[in-house]
């Protein structure tokens, strides 16, 4: 195999290699393990707020919604400083989280001259840019200042604009037992023998990145062998949840991981469908919590919710609920300070039929960073106060 052919093949491998973008430009693999840990969840297509954190003892929330509200006696109340707010009956799993303190409710997040349309709203969350000048994603630009390829991951298909730098995209994986890459035999061997060359000029870069490659393989195969400590709901979320816990458990390193869970568009039959996407996101983040527990590692990871925006207050003839403006982002790890981290929703105070925003949700981002000790005025390109969730 001569130098030009090697380094076609090797070319050619690392585009087959899936999760594996830009390693071109770098020349290994950190090892060390993480002490924070940032897990991401993206409610795709607007959660509506106000049946999820409910204000159960506001009279015009029933008037509002007369078909869809939940019902007074089947709310969980959460008891907290008087507000007279509380949590669907699908979050159950979740309310031992709130009692102990590690969970935190920031209700009517959003931004300046918010957009209603989802690909638009999600791409602002995504660049935390409402101006939309910014292509790359908030973590996309914090990836793109570390050495290691698999300093963040995403779990699904193909990693979202919140993850893509300048210089970098980050790992896709669609799941731990599905991750391979496969070459033909003859292939496989030659270049196993040629990457063990000392080469010069472009070939020795293309090595070490296939050296990393090899190494980024092997780091991720041998968490097959990792084996969940708590019981997931059985569909993709929860096994995505499952597999970013055991990527956690078995050491791949990520300081981010994402994932997504979609299907929040409610305009119709709004009731039965949020139920059931709440019950998904309950079960799998208690199931997460307790996988964290059992592994020494629960004070070491934050959990972000967030939904590109709310829903409008009054509800619509179809028994739904139509785009809005503020929504609610969830928090919650047994390093955060739980709470309400905002008021009462105003139903009196709308912005053409929708709750306006309270919190901009670059000051929950600025927290996040601040977690994983990275600097947010560099990542967000300005300064935002990050709340206090820690």
């Amino acid at each position: 195999m001569d130098r030009r052919d090697f380094i076609k093949r090797s070319l050619l491998a690392l585009a087959l290699g899936q999760g594996a973008p830009s390693l071109l430009s770098k020349t290994a693999l950190a090892a060390q393990a993480k002490d924070k840990v940032l897990l991401v969840v993206n409610l795709f297509g607007g959660n509506d707020q106000l049946n999820t954190l409910v204000p159960y003892r506001n009279e015009l929330y029933y008037r509002l919604r007369p078909n869809i509200a939940i019902k007074r006696e089947e709310i969980l109340d959460l008891g907290f400083n008087g507000q007279q707010l509380g949590l669907h009956p699908a979050l159950r799993p979740l309310m031992s989280m709130w009692e102990q303190g590690d969970l935190a409710l920031i209700p009517q997040v959003g931004y300046p001259n918010p957009n209603r349309s989802h690909f638009i709203s999600t791409s602002i969350w995504h660049t935390a840019d409402p101006s939309r000048k910014e292509k790359t994603g908030w973590l996309g630009r914090w990836g793109d200042l570390q050495e290691d390829p698999f300093c963040d991951t995403f779990l699904g298909g193909a990693s979202p604009q919140a993850l893509v730098g300048d210089k970098r995209t980050a790992p896709a994986i669609q799941s731990i037992d599905a991750f391979s890459i496969r070459l033909p035999r003859s292939f496989e061997q030659a270049l196993a023998q040629e990457i063990r060359q000392p080469r010069r000029g472009p070939a020795e870069e293309v090595r070490q990145a296939m050296l990393a490659l090899r190494s980024a393989l092997d780091r991720v195969g041998a968490l097959r062998a990792v084996r969940n400590q708590a019981q997931y709901p059985d569909n993709a979320f929860g096994k995505s949840m499952a597999d970013i816990a055991r990527m956690i458990a078995g050491g791949l390193g990520s300081s981010v991981y994402y994932t997504t869970l979609g299907g929040w568009d409610t305009h119709a039959g709004q009731p039965p469908r949020q139920a059931e996407l709440l019950g998904y996101l309950a079960q799998a983040l208690a199931a997460f919590r307790a996988d964290m527990k059992a592994i020494g590692r629960d004070r070491d990871v934050m959990l972000l919710v967030f939904s590109e925006f709310g829903r409008q207050v009054a509800e619509n003839a179809s028994f739904g609920t139509d785009h809005g403006e503020g929504g609610l982002m969830l928090v919650l790890g047994g390093g955060v300070k739980g709470g309400v981290y905002g008021d009462e929703p105003n139903l009196e105070d709308l912005e053409l039929n929708a709750l306006k925003y309270q919190t901009d949700f670059r000051n929950v981002y600025a927290a996040a960073l601040e977690w994983i000790a990275a600097d947010p005025k560099v990542v967000l390109g300005d300064t935002f106060q990050p709340l206090r969730l820690f």
